[in-house]
Parts: structure tokens; C-alpha cells; sequence
């Protein structure tokens, strides 16, 4: 690639850019590629959310974590029953003494009280669930780095719309330029056409073509100004600013690059891309979720120690302590827990075919993009030549006009042409610039960033 004639297109894009503006152009906001990047990777709503998502996954993470150790608890109670149980004891019931009854007359031992407090605290260490919760912290750390992923995942795709908005603001600018030289010229053959029709030297038929010339050019014009409006629109959407603010694009962009072997971009991309990282976090997950449904067989053994507090409960004192193990054993539950084995199972399968369908897909990518990027820097080749004639062209065409050999519609002609062949130029560059962004969002980096 002719580096020079790109940075000299890429001037002429920054020019076009600069004219477009308005008296207003002192509140413009200049921004280069780079910083464009930046700015979208912080302030992009998307990527806000996906960064909470990671936030709500740590701390998901740590209320898992926080089951490892004992747990303690309280259970109170204030009840009220309307009516109790009494012991009696009959008169005489022990017999006789010195000849009067024992006892003397019937006796009511009350068994309690009608209105009761009872409030007991338990300190309880799990045994045989740390298998389960141990499994558990494994599922919650595997989502974590699958949301820490999918933000790099986002965050690569947001620099790539940044690279195609951005280079589409510079072509559509460019693109409008073009346009407008072909409307003048347009306008000038349409004035040569009406001059021949009235000296006689021309068919009315030259005027309306040169008119229908000049239509087609200012809605040329108008197409470009209303792509170039809503490209402007939507970047500054993608960026995170206000819809209509004014921004001055910087056209100096990077031109070259270092191109390494097909195949490291494939090793690169195993060890870096997001999605591929994310794949391998869920077959993590997976093996945390077969283990976990395997426990379940296991009977969930406890100890626990516990003081209580009584009033009003008979035969017990008001304070007491309990200390013990608790064991709760589904001991046949007619498949349920062997059909969740094989469910998770499952899902492990499915996890482990997901990823290698996604490292087959991304190698496919890195090959189609990586063969863009070639097919593209010839491109750019090519456009370069066409700018050289175009040039050489329009040169020719100043000398011809300056001996009076050709029309000004004609020279203006050769300008507009030499400005659309600059601007399918620019386009190209771009064009391969975009392609390498694409490939490096493949391998899993942000590009521009």
C-alpha cells in the first residue's frame, strides 16, 4: 500500500470534515479513533449493564461462599393455649395419718401456664452439604468469569461498531464531497447545454439531459447528507454522548500492521477469545453441577449446639442447652435423584459439543476475515492506482482548459471524477483497516483500545 497517497486522502477526508462544518465549528468535539474507542468502552449503556452483571455475579459469589461455615440462628415463640391438662390428687390417695385422710382433700397441681415464652438459638456447622457447597461455590465462580466474558465479549464488539461508524462518517463525508463537485459540474454542463441550445448549435434535448444531470447530482447530495446524519446519530448513541452532538473525526488512523501466521491467530484466539473463555467456563460449571447431583445421595449430617429459654413450659427449667447431630436421609425417592445425575450429565455433554463448535466457528472466522484482510489490501492497491490517473487526468485537463482546447464543464468533470476515485480510495483503506479490526475482534482482543 502507498502509504503517502493514503495520508494524503486521509487529509483530504479531515478537509472535507472541517468544511462540512459550520460557523458553530468552535463547539465541535475533535476526537481521534482511539479515544473514540475509550470513550464508547466507558460510557456505553450496554456495557455499563454488563459490568453490573458482573457485580451481581460477585456477590452471588460471596453469598455462596458465606455457606461454609456455621450458621446461626433464633426461634422464638409467645403462645397462648385455652386450657391445660391439670394433675389432681383425690383426698386420701396416700393413705391415713393419726385418723384423718392424706391428704385432707382433693389437691390440683397445675401442669404450666395458659400464656408461654419460648425462644431458643442455634449455632449449626453442615458436614456431609459441604460436598454440595463446595459445588456450588464452583457453579458461582464459573458464572462470574462467564460475565466477566461476555463484557469483554461486548466490549470488542462495541470497538468494532466504533472503527465501522467512525470510517463510515469519513467516507459519507468524503462521499458528499465527491457529490457536491458533480453537482457543480452538473450545473456547469447544464449552463454550456442552455448557451448551445440558444445559439442554435444544440438540440433542446441537450438541455433537459444536462437538467436531469444536474437533479440526479443534488440527489446524490441529499442521500449523502441524510446517511451522513444518521451515521452521526448513531455513533454518538454508541458513545455514550448527547444525539446531537458535533464531532470533529481526526482521519489519521493506523495505516499498517503487523500481519502474523494464520495459525498463531488461531492458537491466540483458543487462549484469548471471550466467548470460546466463556465456553469453557460453563463445561466447568457443568462438572460442578454432576458432582453437586451425585451428593444428593449422601444423607445431610449436622451438628449443631443450642441454648434454650422457657416460660411456662412444665418439667423444664428456664434456661437449658442441647448439643447433638442431625441427619436427614432421603432414603428412596423412586429415581428422582439418579434421573438428576444423568440430567447434569447431560448438560456436561452439551457443554463440552458447545465448545468445540465454537472453536471450529472461530477459526472459521479468523480464516474468512484474515483472507479479507488481503483481499482488501489489494483492493487498496488498485484504488491507488485509479487515484494516479485520475490525477494525472485532471492535470491534463487544467493544461487543455488553460489553451482553450476543452469547456469548463469538462475540467470540472475530471475534478469530481478524481474526487470520487478519492473517496472509493479512502473507502478501501478503510475498508482494510475495518477488516483488521475484525480480525483482531476474532482473536479476542478490543480493537483500537
Amino acid at each position: 500500500m502507498n502509504r503517502a497517497n493514503l495520508f494524503r486522502t486521509l487529509t483530504i477526508a479531515g478537509l472535507a470534515v472541517m468544511s462540512a462544518a459550520n460557523q458553530d465549528a468552535a463547539e465541535a468535539r475533535r476526537l481521534t479513533l482511539t479515544e473514540a474507542v475509550h470513550l464508547a468502552i466507558s460510557q456505553n449503556r450496554a456495557l455499563k449493564i454488563a459490568r453490573l452483571k458482573v457485580v451481581e455475579n460477585e456477590q452471588k459469589k460471596a453469598g455462596e461462599h458465606s455457606a461454609y461455615f456455621p450458621a446461626i440462628t433464633n426461634q422464638s415463640s409467645a403462645l397462648h393455649i385455652t386450657d391445660l391438662q391439670n394433675i389432681v390428687i383425690p383426698a386420701g390417695a396416700f393413705g391415713t395419718t393419726a385418723g384423718a385422710l392424706s391428704p385432707a382433700h382433693d389437691v390440683t397441681l397445675p401442669q404450666g401456664q395458659k400464656t408461654f415464652l419460648t425462644s431458643g438459638t442455634m449455632v449449626a456447622q453442615p458436614l456431609t452439604q459441604l460436598i454440595r457447597i463446595h459445588q456450588a461455590n464452583r457453579i458461582a465462580a464459573a458464572e462470574v468469569a462467564v460475565s466477566r466474558d461476555d463484557l469483554k465479549k461486548a466490549e470488542t464488539q462495541v470497538a468494532l461498531q466504533v472503527h465501522s461508524l467512525y470510517f463510515g462518517i469519513l467516507i459519507a463525508r468524503l462521499q458528499k464531497q465527491a457529490a457536491e463537485l458533480q453537482t457543480a459540474y452538473a450545473g456547469e454542463n447544464l449552463r454550456e447545454s442552455e448557451d448551445d441550445v440558444r445559439n442554435g448549435s444544440a438540440l433542446k434535448v441537450a438541455s433537459i439531459q444536462g437538467r436531469a444531470g444536474l437533479l440526479e447530482s443534488q440527489q446524490t447530495v441529499l442521500t449523502a447528507e441524510l446517511q451522513l446524519f444518521d451515521l452521526a446519530t448513531e455513533f454518538n448513541d454508541l458513545l455514550g454522548l448527547p444525539l446531537d452532538t458535533r464531532l470533529e473525526l481526526d482521519p489519521a488512523v493506523p495505516s499498517s500492521f503487523e500481519q502474523r501466521p494464520r495459525d498463531e491467530y488461531v492458537q491466540t484466539a483458543w487462549l484469548e477469545n471471550p466467548e470460546i473463555l466463556a465456553a469453557e467456563q460453563v463445561v466447568r460449571k457443568a462438572h460442578a453441577g454432576v458432582t453437586a447431583a451425585k451428593s444428593a445421595f449422601l444423607p445431610d449430617v449436622t451438628v449443631f449446639a443450642r441454648h434454650s429459654y422457657q416460660d411456662g413450659v412444665p418439667f423444664l427449667v428456664r434456661n437449658f442447652g442441647t448439643f447433638g447431630v442431625s441427619m436427614n436421609w432421603d432414603v428412596f425417592d423412586y429415581g428422582k435423584r439418579r434421573a438428576a445425575v444423568r440430567e447434569r450429565e447431560a448438560q456436561l455433554a452439551q457443554a463440552e459439543e458447545n465448545l468445540q463448535r465454537l472453536k471450529e466457528e472461530v477459526a472459521v472466522v479468523i480464516e474468512r476475515n484474515y483472507n479479507k484482510v488481503e483481499r482488501t489490501k489489494n483492493l487498496v492497491e488498485v484504488a491507488n492506482q485509479v487515484v494516479k490517473l485520475r490525477r494525472e487526468s485532471e492535470r491534463l485537463a487544467q493544461n487543455q482548459l488553460d489553451q482553450g482546447v476543452v469547456l469548463v464543464s469538462e475540467r470540472r468533470q475530471t475534478t469530481a471524477a478524481t474526487s470520487k476515485a478519492e473517496a472509493d480510495y479512502l473507502q478501501a483503506s478503510l475498508g482494510y483497516l475495518l477488516a483488521w479490526a475484525e480480525l483482531e475482534q476474532a482473536v479476542g482482543r478490543t480493537p483500537g483500545f
